[in-house]
């Protein structure tokens, strides 16, 4: 596995089997069982600030090659990602991360400890401590890590991906629409917001999978509860600094995708 710096401007043309990773979404893709609706070739998530986004490269139990991304936001799903990768990843693995901006916040702060301390449980030299027969089915052996380096708006530092093809991770940023990071409207942004607040909860999501309708109506149900729709009347401003842990950095998609969630709500059916 490799990993490329760039420094280029944000491409608008999307490669060939590209795949969006949203906030507190996964996806992880066997090279050697590809999704046949659209194979995969690049997968890909932007818009990090205090949140990491982690690619995993390893093999299954079955000896094939898998590479998992998410972008993660909360100590609760990074947990649970991280028992997800100890399920099925088996042997050696690389691990790559980019995130935790400014590394000033209490977020970035926190998240950065999060995947440190989880890297440091699995690394080779805990692996090779253990009795043989204790050993964990997998270990981390080579790990890239861009965290808490500053402005995230500087740098590319809140874009990251891994291009399939040439097993290559990089910083690449593309230009997408509203449309392309929330094919569902709105409840992509409600499932990062109260997912964790609604029984039962949910945590994580896999980015090629529509949300349950009895997901969604219990999203909407703690939004409505939670005035989300006083968010149409709101400034940026005032948007930015009640919901945002990072109001002077955050992406310039940031206000539109939140109101795009309030009008969802608004406007639900049940």
């Amino acid at each position: 596995m490799k990993f490329k710096f760039c420094n280029e401007k944000p491409k608008s043309d999307l490669p060939e089997g590209f795949y969006y990773v949203s906030q507190d979404n996964f996806y992880i893709a066997n090279l050697n069982q590809p999704n046949q609706s659209m194979l995969e070739k690049y997968l890909y998530s932007d818009s990090a600030t205090s949140c990491i986004i982690i690619i995993v490269e390893g093999k299954d139990q079955q000896n094939n090659p898998i590479v998992a991304v998410t972008h993660l936001s909360r100590e609760q799903r990074f947990q649970e990602f991280f028992k997800m990768v100890g399920r099925i990843f088996y042997g050696e693995t690389s691990v790559f991360a980019q995130g935790a901006n400014p590394p000033s916040e209490s977020a970035s702060i926190q998240n950065t400890t999060t995947v440190l301390n989880w890297i440091t449980a699995n690394n080779k030299v805990q692996y090779d401590q253990c009795p043989p027969d204790q050993k964990p089915q997998w270990y981390i052996s080579q790990t890239t890590l861009s965290l808490g380096l500053g402005d995230p708006l500087i740098d590319e530092r809140s874009c990251y991906g891994i291009d399939l093809n040439a097993m290559t991770v990089s910083n690449q940023c593309f230009t997408l629409t509203d449309v392309q990071r929330d094919p569902s409207g709105g409840a992509q942004t409600l499932f990062c917001v109260f997912g964790l607040k609604i029984t039962p909860q949910a945590v994580l999501h896999k980015a090629d999978e529509d949300f349950p309708k009895a997901q969604v109506d219990l999203l909407v149900q703690a939004a409505k509860a939670n005035q989300w729709e006083d968010i149409l009347y709101m400034t940026k401003d005032e948007v930015l600094n009640k919901y945002s842990s990072t109001p002077q950095y955050e992406v310039p998609w940031f206000f539109s995708t939140l109101r795009e969630s309030a009008m969802f709500v608004k406007n639900y059916k049940p």
